[in-house]
């Protein structure tokens, strides 16, 4: 009697690919989780020509154990396989926690490209013995065209490669042959879910410190996954056309107004509620709030959010950060489970109660275990939507039993399991409006106890014009905001100038004889009044001369496409020239056309250095961003620039800057501008024959550049003076670089003010000369 069994068609390997992966991000991520699980510190993805799908190539490498030839066929060639299933579903040497289940993350690969190439080299230690490594290679299109998996003729080719002793472990997959052309958009898109595969810095600090906060944190650094005190940690790396631009967390940290945290274990879940230390420095009845209630004794997990009210109304590149990067994220064992707080995705329900859900919310605390608050039966009133949250839910396999994934690896079956999760989650974005609302109510109280006295209208302040003079009337007009007056309205005017002037008075009538003394409330009060009317009349001020500077950057960026236009054309008659040299005969007329075309070749090279130069400050590419730049890149940009005149004096350069000197994110135009603006004025003041130093370093928490020459000294007690703007520190006018308006070191003083830096001349470090040093701390931008 023969026995009887399944026949499995090659057709099955699609199938699964495309039923089981969802999109191209999840399909990497499965064989992410596959080095993971192989206890990998590291795990990179590059890509190379991704909009040539024939040249492409796409690399998940890790440094895990590895995997011997035996254990390639036993294993990696079983379609759902169990040996992640048995035992106690740990890894071998960290003992992580298993991320993958079914044994299908490597038919991912099979829905991005046709060809997967694997070579792995086993850790013999993990392993034991000395057996082989191995080289295979899936050709998935023509295991397709055949018949059956079990009489496979061609498609897969399995090689025993010998290990030698220090051969670096772990496991290379190498998809060749790419389905199809990955667009900028979609490489973009690819390279943000990728980026947060894993929870960002800030989530998982430890203290007040690195979480900014204004009192102790709940949980310290959060329980992100389930392993051993031995495990060094994972890291997830991006290269080549994957490199991603630094993200916008800690500009965005500086706007946060409340820390949220949830810690749910033994039965309990207690919460608290921190303001930022920016937010406590500016709203000093804003306190830490604690909260505790029941919870299932089985559900053991962690969430840290914070709060940025209005976010949503953010502009410049906040506001790609807000659509991006908003919303409370899942992750389960470190890996982001999609699609929890995408872009419209709203499984809190926040947007939904912020749009129509009750004033006041039902919480079920132990009211004995939490701190006593307001009741405000209108507390919704200070709700925001989901927009406003940035942070996380930190899942782990042993602490949210019964969770269970979908079929195609995003999202979770909507269990009890889910339920009990989400509610713990939604009562905490609860309690931070609540707490928010009482804050409020407490500052609306204390406002007012002092009521602000208006005060008579000056002839400061016409009221009225008379008939014959003209009126503008805004309304309904858009003026374009780069030049447009910016400042309060006349409203708002009269009612700093009422507040300062009643402080004023109170401050009088304390000091009158025989009144009481002046307390210092009221002189603060008095003094800041004062102070913040005249700093706005200071801004204002400004006013004219940045809409001047503002109209002359609108045409240099007109000039910039006038000069591709000249270049377009010097390139023309190069050509022209040419082809004209090549039919004439006679010397003297062929010496010309030499001399001719030589000139024609300047030219054409000045155009192009400048239209390169000028692009690259005034790109208006709208996918660019702050990022850590390179210092030595941006210098030796700039000498391209300068090299004309550099040339003319017969200057040396000396640049003593590392390749991997990197600011904090920075805009790349503002580095540019900084450096341009500091070596025009070395180039200028360098003696003929002289010399120019360019020294970088980095100080740890700071970069340092400093540009010396050897030309006039700068008496040092008289620098600051070159910092006010049209000091020039020029009187010759140079025939290409010109004589300065004095606005260059303003200008790059401003810029280092900007990200807490600063700017001065020094001592000079190369002999007699002049010294500028340049300091830009790591921290990040100022408000």
């Amino acid at each position: 009697m023969s026995q009887e069994g399944f026949i499995v068609d090659t057709h099955l390997l699609r199938e699964l690919g495309d039923l089981l992966v969802g999109r191209d991000s999840t399909a990497i991520l499965e064989l992410v989780k596959n080095g993971y699980d192989a206890d990998a510190t590291v795990v990179r993805i590059d890509a190379q020509n991704l909009a040539h799908p024939d040249d492409a190539v796409l690399t998940v490498e890790d440094n895990g154990n590895g995997m011997t030839a035996a254990r390639f066929r036993s294993a990696f060639l079983r379609i759902a396989g169990r040996d992640k299933e048995e035992g106690e579903r740990l890894s071998p040497k960290y003992k992580r926690a298993y991320t993958g289940q079914k044994g299908i993350g490597r038919l991912a690969s099979q829905k991005l490209a046709k060809v997967l190439e694997v070579r792995s080299v086993p850790d013999h230690a993990d392993a034991g013995g000395d057996e082989p490594g191995v080289e295979a290679r899936i050709d998935w299109e023509a295991i397709d065209k055949q018949q059956t998996l079990n009489d496979l003729k061609e498609g897969l080719s399995v090689t025993d490669v010998p290990v030698s002793p220090g051969t670096p472990t772990g496991t290379v997959l190498s998809m060749r042959s790419l389905k199809r052309t990955w667009t900028s958009s979609e490489i973009g898109k690819f390279v943000d879910e990728m980026q947060s595969a894993q929870p960002p810095t800030l989530l998982l600090g430890s203290d007040s410190e690195s979480l900014a906060i204004a009192g102790e944190s709940l949980i310290g650094r959060p329980a992100v996954r389930g392993t051993t005190e031995n495990d060094p940690g994972f890291e997830l790396e991006l290269s080549g056309e994957l490199a991603p631009a630094d993200d916008f967390w800690a500009k965005a940290a500086e706007d946060f107004q409340w820390c949220i945290e949830i810690d749910v274990s033994g039965g309990r879940t207690r919460y608290r509620i921190s303001p930022t230390t920016t937010y406590a420095r500016s709203e000093s009845l804003a306190r830490a709030y604690s909260f505790e209630a029941q919870a299932d004794p089985a559900l053991r997990f962690q969430a840290r959010f914070y709060m940025m009210p209005g976010a949503s109304s953010r502009r410049g590149p906040l506001k790609g950060f807000v659509r991006s990067t908003s919303g409370i994220r899942v992750y389960l064992e470190g890996f982001r489970v999609l699609p929890y707080a995408e872009y419209g995705d709203d499984w809190l329900e926040i947007d939904r109660e912020y749009r129509s859900g009750p004033r006041f919310y039902t919480i079920d605390l132990d009211e004995s275990a939490s701190d006593d608050l307001d009741v405000d039966k209108r507390e919704a009133l200070n709700a925001i939507p989901s927009s406003g949250y940035f942070g996380a839910v930190f899942l782990t396999t042993l602490g949210a039993p019964g969770l269970e994934s979908l079929i195609n690896r995003e999202g979770f079956v909507p269990g009890s399991t889910f339920r009990a999760i989400r509610e713990i989650v939604q009562d905490g974005v609860r309690l931070s409006v609540r707490v928010r609302r009482s804050v409020f109510n407490q500052r609306e109280r204390l406002d007012a106890i002092t009521p602000v006295e208006p005060v008579q209208e000056t002839s400061e302040h016409p009221q009225s014009t008379t008939g014959n003079e003209p009126v503008f009337d805004p309304a309904g007009r858009t003026p374009f905001e780069v030049l447009a007056p910016h400042g309060p309205t006349e409203e708002d005017d009269h009612k700093i100038a009422a507040a300062a002037e009643a402080a004023a008075r109170v401050a009088v009538q304390q000091g009158d004889k025989g009144a009481e003394p002046i307390d210092d409330r009221t002189q603060q009060l008095a003094a800041g009044f004062n102070a913040v009317r005249a700093a706005l009349q200071a801004v204002q001020s400004y006013q004219p001369e940045l809409r001047i500077l503002a109209g002359v950057g609108l045409q240099l960026g007109a000039f910039v496409h006038d000069i591709n236009g000249m270049l377009a054309s010097a390139t023309t008659i190069r050509e022209l020239l040419r082809g004209l040299l090549d039919r004439v005969v006679e010397p003297a007329q062929r010496n010309t056309l030499q001399v001719t075309l030589r000139t024609a070749d300047e030219l054409a090279h000045t155009l192009a250095r400048q239209s390169s130069y000028l692009t690259d400050v005034l790109s208006a590419d709208p996918r660019r961003r702050r990022s850590q730049v390179k210092v030595r890149e941006r210098v030796e940009s700039v000498l391209r620039f300068l090299a004309g005149p550099i040339s003319a004096k017969g200057i040396s350069v000396r640049v003593e800057v590392g390749s991997d000197l990197r600011t904090a994110p920075m805009f790349p135009a503002e580095v540019m501008i900084m450096l341009t603006n500091l070596l025009t004025n070395a180039v200028k003041n360098a003696a003929e024959g002289g010399n120019i130093w360019i020294d970088g370093r980095d100080l740890g928490n700071a970069v340092e550049v400093i540009i010396s020459n050897d030309g006039a000294a700068v008496d040092l007690d008289e620098a600051e003076r070159w910092f006010l703007p049209f000091e020039s520190t020029t009187t010759v006018v140079d025939d290409v670089l010109g004589q300065g308006l004095g606005l260059g070191l303003p200008i790059v003083r401003a810029l280092t003010d900007d990200y807490r830096g600063d700017v001065r001349f020094i001592e000079p470090t190369h002999g007699p000369g002049t010294s500028i040093k340049v300091v830009l701390p790591k921290k990040g931008k100022a408000q």
